[in-house]
């Protein structure tokens, strides 16, 4: 057991790997002890262990948590009186990633007694984050998505939700050891007599059959999950933490990442695999300076206004009612 190690867990294609090799370079700038548990498709495995050769990184194969073929056959079984059956076949390997980073950092905690963060395998991180605080997560959250279904899912699956929250998708989540035993007793994760990969992925895929009757796509986030969870624990004001993600183009520089860094912006998103012109072969390209001055202006205006929005609505639906 080592509670001063701070443990990544990451799902990624090989696509990604470009990026991860910068991101661990990043975080070894901030963080003395910092370990990577990154989770690939079992045909990719060779490639990953050639193109990556740190000891600070563990690789492993996504079947060792549940191959897909299983995890897509318990959710069919799961979601075939749904009336969007065939509408999710699609999207099924994009829950499939969220079951194996949900499964592996609940096994990981029982194994080792560790805190883990989820981090997104195509995100950089450019400023230092403090994770956990008294072996607690540090909630954070961002002002920028807020997609109901998910809380529909999570409601079904907690049983209820913050009474006041923002969302928690902030390209990582934090779960600490002491969170993750309230988050099994929220999931009736009790013994381990069944294989947590199937449990989890009977859990969540029932959750989202019982919460949704039309097909919304995205029905479910890991992120939100943990993060609800988390609030639910123990109850904190979700800390303001912003990135760059939408609509950037081309990899940055690095001087477009130390204005970055001035900024107060802690990651750097490249969704190089979105269908559209903007992620098409974005990490082949440099990031244009007027097109990220933009987004910048953009992102620094919306989280001043929305951030003002939060911390008037946390205090209207928190800290006004306590002096009741």
């Amino acid at each position: 057991m080592n509670k001063n190690r701070l443990n990544i867990c990451q799902v990624s294609l090989a696509g990604n790997i470009p990026i991860i090799l910068k991101n661990l370079k990043n975080f070894e700038k901030f963080y003395s002890n910092v370990f990577f548990y990154l989770i690939v498709p079992n045909k990719d495995l060779q490639l990953f262990r050639r193109k990556i050769k740190s000891k600070r990184i563990q690789i492993i194969s996504e079947n060792k948590l549940i191959k897909f073929k299983k995890f897509k056959n318990i959710s069919n079984l799961i979601l075939k009186k749904t009336d969007y059956y065939n509408q999710i076949q699609s999207r099924l390997t994009w829950y499939y990633q969220q079951i194996l980073k949900l499964s592996f950092i609940i096994d990981f905690i029982n194994k080792h007694k560790e805190n883990i963060v989820i981090w997104d395998a195509d995100t950089q991180i450019i400023n230092k984050i403090n994770f956990f605080s008294r072996q607690i997560s540090i909630k954070y959250g961002t002002t920028s998505y807020f997609h109901r279904a998910y809380y529909d899912t999570n409601k079904t699956l907690l049983k209820s939700l913050p009474k006041y929250y923002i969302s928690s998708l902030a390209q990582f989540v934090n779960l600490s050891v002491i969170e993750q035993k309230f988050l099994k007793k929220k999931l009736k994760i009790y013994s381990l007599k069944e294989n947590l990969s199937i449990n989890i992925t009977k859990t969540i895929m029932k959750a989202i059959k019982d919460s949704h009757k039309k097909y919304n796509g995205s029905m479910f986030s890991e992120y939100e999950l943990v993060g609800q969870s988390n609030l639910l624990f123990e109850y904190r004001k979700q800390k303001l933490i912003s990135g760059l993600r939408d609509w950037l183009d081309g990899v940055l520089t690095n001087n477009q990442i130390k204005l970055l860094k001035l900024l107060n912006f802690k990651y750097v998103a490249y969704e190089h695999t979105h269908p559209n012109s903007f992620s098409k072969n974005m990490l082949k390209r440099k990031q244009s300076w007027s097109r990220l001055i933009f987004l910048i202006l953009n992102k620094i205006s919306n989280n001043l206004y929305r951030g003002i929005k939060h911390h008037i609505k946390y205090s209207i639906n928190w800290l006004i009612p306590t002096f009741r």
